[in-house]
């Protein structure tokens, strides 16, 4: 039987919006004055967020300072410089706003299909087990996944996109070795799990363009609206 597992953030929910929020909140005024569209900002966020996630997984940096680099960075890679404080103001609005999330409309429709086929679902993401345990709560998925089925990498001890991580998957689907990850991260969700030999559903919402050498998932999607047309066509194959 094929099983289907998820990423969180930015795959069963919009990411952005929380960020769009907060930085409404906190830097208005610097958003204003620079030429740069909002989901711009975004994936420079996004990039130094995983440029020290490491970091923070082998403490060598903290949360509280991950957090305050990653915003500081963006911003001063658009040319403008903000304070630490600014910058902790953020943390806490962002914080604030990630509580409000709430699941795609098109990914419910597609976790609702998948229970009704009975077919087995689960979830894989990278963070801290509290923070994202939050979200999971806040999205509802125990709805459709059994929590031993909810993988977080911080409870884990490995990080996608660490084959190791998706083995840990398996693990708690006995006998299954038919799997199909879908996610956001070409790093962390298609080169992991395409490391791990399972088939990869790759949500690109931000269009970013593969180099000819770069491994490539078994289906690119720009849109969540799309994903359930493509399950289907997988598992009803």
């Amino acid at each position: 039987m094929t099983v289907v597992i998820f990423d969180v953030d930015d795959t069963l929910y919009q990411q952005i919006e929380p960020f769009r929020l907060a930085i409404e909140d906190v830097f208005l005024t610097e958003y204003k004055q620079m030429n740069v569209e909002i989901s711009e900002l975004y994936l420079s966020f996004r990039q130094f967020s995983d440029e020290v996630f490491m970091k923070t997984v082998n403490g060598q940096m903290t949360l509280a300072d991950m957090r305050v680099y990653r915003i500081k960075e963006t911003f001063f890679k658009h040319g403008r410089k903000v304070t630490d404080l600014a910058c902790q103001l953020f943390q806490e609005r962002y914080y604030h706003y990630q509580g409000c999330i709430e699941l795609s409309s098109s990914m419910r429709e597609v976790l609702d299909y998948l229970r009704k086929k009975d077919i087995p679902i689960g979830i894989l993401t990278n963070g801290p087990t509290t923070h994202q345990k939050r979200k999971l709560e806040q999205l509802g998925l125990h709805q459709w996944v059994v929590s031993t089925k909810m993988l977080i990498s911080e409870s884990i001890g490995v990080s996608k996109p660490e084959v190791t991580a998706f083995r840990k998957v398996q693990e708690q689907f006995d006998g299954e070795n038919n799997f199909i990850y879908v996610g956001d991260s070409y790093h962390h969700d298609v080169l992991g799990a395409l490391s791990a030999g399972w088939q990869v559903i790759w949500l690109n919402k931000y269009n970013r363009v593969l180099l000819n050498e770069e491994s490539k998932p078994d289906v690119e999607l720009h849109e969540d609206t799309q994903v359930l047309k493509i399950i289907k066509k997988l598992i009803e194959k």
